[in-house]
């Protein structure tokens, strides 16, 4: 009985101990409202927002197609025909970068929910169940993780294949440690709270506890991580296109026009400098974007203290 009070206390109205963070509604609109209030937040929303409506209007936006051989002189310099010049092959560079922000795009957001789909239920089993499943699964996640990301990648793509697929899973495999031992710490952390205590009391299974009451817990860092897991993504698909094992040419990658660019630098800059630009920004508004996450989600700065957040 006493159990069943506590229950309802931490729950609320609706008898659910989810409700400790709120609706999902609620949560988001609280979100999205401090995000808003950031500079950062705001950043990295309007270029993301930016980017990617620019990749989804590529064929009515660039002047040219990208693939396009002789569609200006060799090595033409920006102009208002060819906005960001030409390449070797006589290419339009602004419509090879649009077009290569849906590669980019395509690898962060893939890669990211990728590596959340494995690593959450192997983070979750590991954390809720211990003993030797949780040291089998962390056993796993240390052997991922001891390898250097960028050479893990190296071997995964060699080993499958360079093809945008391949590279998605790489990146993925990459990051399963990172999101399962955030999962892992955050479901034990979870644990010791009493409305999982209460929950087992009131006859609640473990999947339920996982599922209903800890996910929406354990969420907001997987989300904020995911954001930093992205970024990195398009670090990686640059390096790998870079190195020749990721996107072939004739692909508008950014990393095989940032590859072509370097032999090129003193004849025609623009070749590598736009590309730069184009992965800096992505990279600098998804940062900002999981910084913003980071201060939304945190009860202590977001509440009473929401000015704090806006920097």
């Amino acid at each position: 009985m006493m159990a069943q009070t506590r229950l309802q206390g931490l729950s609320g109205a609706g008898g659910d101990p989810a409700a400790r963070i709120g609706t999902p509604r609620g949560l988001v609109t609280r979100t999205a409202r401090q995000m808003l209030r950031s500079r950062g937040g705001r950043f990295g929303l309007t270029v993301l927002l930016g980017l990617g409506l620019l990749a989804v209007a590529a064929p009515v936006l660039a002047p040219d197609s990208p693939y396009e051989i002789g569609a200006g002189d060799q090595f033409e310099a920006p102009s208002l025909g060819h906005p960001f010049g030409t390449d070797e092959l006589g290419r339009d560079v602004f419509s090879r970068i649009l077009y290569g922000a849906r590669i980019s795009l395509t690898v962060a957001l893939a890669s990211a929910w990728g590596a959340f789909v494995l690593a959450l239920p192997l983070g979750m089993l590991a954390g809720y169940a211990g003993g030797l499943v949780d040291i089998t699964i962390a056993r796993l996640f240390d052997t991922i993780f001891a390898f250097p990301s960028i050479l893990l990648g190296i071997a995964l793509v060699a080993i499958r294949g360079a093809s945008l697929a391949n590279i998605v899973l790489a990146v993925a495999i990459i990051y399963v440690p990172v999101l399962g031992r955030l999962t892992r710490v955050s479901v034990m952390i979870q644990l010791g709270q009493e409305y999982v205590e209460a929950a087992r009391a009131a006859g609640a299974s473990g999947a339920r506890i996982l599922v209903r009451h800890i996910l929406p817990n354990v969420s907001p860092p997987l989300l904020v991580q995911m954001t930093l897991v992205m970024a990195d993504a398009v670090l990686l698909e640059a390096a790998f296109s870079f190195l020749g094992l990721g996107i072939r040419p004739p692909e508008p990658s950014w990393g095989v026009m940032l590859d072509a660019g370097r032999n090129y630098l003193a004849v025609a800059p623009w070749l590598g400098i736009f590309a730069e630009l184009a992965v800096t920004s992505m990279i600098l508004a998804l940062n900002a974007l999981g910084d913003a996450l980071r201060v939304a989600f945190d009860p202590r700065r977001s509440g009473g203290s929401g000015g704090r957040g806006r920097g």
